[in-house]
């Protein structure tokens, strides 16, 4: 993350989508504290790997969503 900016390159971490950790040899317990982690940084954007940058109200909704709502 750039500090100065606000600005989040996810990569295929987060991405406004369905996102994947039943992959083979993905660790899902991992996927999860590494979403948790993103969600809690004071993002202006995100920029993931693939489709549209979102913001920080979006990136909060994607991993809540993809958490359960938790």
């Amino acid at each position: 993350m750039e500090e100065h900016t606000g600005t989040l390159y996810s990569g295929d971490v987060v991405y406004d989508g369905h996102l994947v950790d039943d992959l083979p040899e993905s660790d899902p317990a991992v996927y999860r504290r590494s979403l948790e982690v993103l969600a809690r940084l004071d993002v202006a954007v995100v920029h993931p790997g693939h489709g549209r940058s979102f913001d920080r109200a979006r990136l909060r909704h994607i991993v809540t969503r993809h958490l359960g709502g938790r």
